[in-house]
């Protein structure tokens, strides 16, 4: 039940703001949690922080550059594809 936890909790970042190129972290946006990646040349690249396998919410791996899916180990790039499943279809659009 933690994992289900993590939808009421707040973002890991207050802004995008605060991420620096190359970091990744959640941001909660209303309802939302936003999975946000600062690419090295400044530019933004957000998804649903939301995994597609079981609905867990993912979390930044700074060591290797993804994101991580704490349920089952699927394996996210910082613009949301598929590295490494269960999941087969990468994090969705984030809601504007």
């Amino acid at each position: 039940m933690k994992d289900l936890a993590e939808y009421l909790t707040p973002g890991e970042i207050g802004s995008a703001d605060a991420l620096q190129p190359g970091q990744g972290g959640i941001l909660r946006e209303g309802l939302s949690k936003v999975a946000i990646y600062r690419s090295k040349d400044g530019q933004f690249l957000r998804r649903s922080a939301v995994c597609t396998h079981m609905d867990c919410i993912v979390h930044w791996n700074a060591f290797e550059q993804c994101w991580d899916c704490p349920c089952h180990g699927s394996q996210f790039a910082p613009d949301g594809e598929v590295l490494n499943g269960p999941a087969v279809h990468p994090l969705g659009k984030a809601k504007a």
